[in-house]
C-alpha cells in the first residue's frame, strides 16, 4: 500500500480558505449567472461559488453546451444551479442579559471546551497528487461505450490491464496522469514525475471482449488513455493547526496543475518530507525568491 506522507516532496495547501463566494445575480430560472475571467477553470469556479471543488462534474453536467471541460474561454456565460449553492444563515448576536439579582459570593468558572479539530478529507489528500521517481502503469482507459473520450462520475469506460493485475468484479483503480518531470528550481534535479490523481474506477464486468468498469469518484475530467494505478484507501484525519513545526529551510519546487500563480487554497509541493521531521499540520513561511526575501505568505503541510 502506498503511503502519501513517506516520500519526501510533500503536497501542501496554502492555509488560507476562501469560505464566502462573491454575490452574483441569481436569474430566474434558479441558476447564478458567471461570466468566465481569464485563467478560470470549472474547478476553481466551483471552489470560489459553491465553497466544493468537487461539485465542478455536476456545473459541467447544468451546462450542455460545455464539450470539454477543459475548454472555457474568457467571457463565456456558466450557469450555476441554485440547488447547489450553499446556504448561509446570518445568526443575530446573543441578546446580553442584564442582572438584577445580588452578585454571587464566588465567581463561578465555567470550562470553555476547545474547538473542533479541522478535518482533512480523503478526497483532498487523494487529489492533491504526489511526486514519484516512476509513473505507475498497471492497466490504462482504453475507450468507452459512449465513444467519448472525456468521462465523469457515473460514465462507463473499457479498460486494459497488465499481466498480472487481476480484473475480478468490484476490484478498483485510481486514474492517474503525468504532468511531466518534476526538477529542482535551484539545482536541477530530477525529483520524478508530477502525478494526478484524477479519480477512481470499479470493474464492473466484461463487454464485448473487454473489461468494463464505473467511474465511481471524479476530481477533475478522466480522459482516455490515461494510465491505471492500484487503489489505496485515503482517509480523512483532523489537522493539528498548533504542531511544532521543524526549523528548516526549503523550497517549493512546483504546484498543482503546473501553475505558476498560486493563492490561498492552493497545492504546491515542497523539497521536503519525513526524513526532515516534516508532518500534516506544520506550518512555514513563505519568502520571495528575489532579493530582498520578504514574506508572501503562509503554507500548511
Amino acid at each position: 500500500m502506498k503511503i502519501f506522507f513517506k516520500i519526501s516532496v510533500f503536497a501542501i495547501m496554502l492555509s488560507f480558505i476562501i469560505l464566502l463566494p462573491p454575490v452574483v445575480t441569481a436569474s430566474e430560472k434558479g441558476y447564478l449567472d458567471y461570466t468566465v475571467k481569464k485563467g478560470d477553470t470549472l474547478w476553481d469556479i466551483t471552489g470560489e461559488k459553491l465553497s466544493d471543488y468537487f461539485l465542478w462534474p455536476k456545473v459541467w453536467e447544468r451546462n450542455s453546451e460545455i464539450k470539454n471541460p477543459d475548454l472555457i474561454f474568457p467571457g463565456q456565460k456558466i450557469r450555476i444551479p441554485l440547488d447547489l449553492v450553499q446556504q448561509q444563515i446570518d445568526v443575530p448576536p446573543p441578546v446580553k442579559e442584564v442582572f438584577q439579582g445580588k452578585e454571587p459570593a464566588g465567581k463561578e468558572q465555567i470550562p470553555i471546551s476547545p474547538g473542533r479539530p479541522v478535518i482533512v478529507s480523503g478526497d483532498l489528500i487523494a487529489s492533491s497528487g504526489y511526486i514519484e521517481r516512476d509513473m505507475p502503469r498497471i492497466g490504462r482507459i482504453d475507450s468507452t461505450p459512449s465513444g467519448r473520450t472525456i468521462v465523469g462520475r457515473g460514465d462507463s469506460v473499457y479498460i486494459t490491464l497488465s499481466d498480472g493485475a487481476g480484473a475480478e468484479r468490484g476490484r478498483k483503480f485510481y486514474t492517474i496522469r503525468s504532468h511531466g518531470i518534476i526538477r529542482h528550481p535551484k539545482t536541477n534535479e530530477n525529483l520524478g514525475q508530477l502525478i494526478e490523481i484524477t479519480g477512481v474506477v470499479e470493474i464492473t464486468g466484461r463487454e464485448a471482449g473487454f473489461i468494463k468498469a464505473k467511474v465511481i469518484r471524479s476530481y477533475v475530467d478522466i480522459q482516455t488513455g490515461e494510465s491505471l494505478d492500484k487503489y489505496y484507501p485515503v482517509s480523512s484525519f483532523p489537522l493539528e493547526r498548533k504542531r511544532p513545526s521543524p526549523s528548516i529551510h526549503g523550497t517549493v519546487v512546483a504546484a498543482r496543475d503546473l501553475r505558476q500563480l498560486n493563492g490561498m487554497g492552493d497545492i504546491v509541493y515542497i523539497d521536503r518530507g519525513t526524513m526532515d521531521g516534516v508532518m500534516p499540520g506544520n506550518s512555514f513561511t513563505l519568502l520571495s525568491g528575489s532579493v530582498p526575501h520578504r514574506p508572501v505568505g503562509k503554507i500548511q503541510v
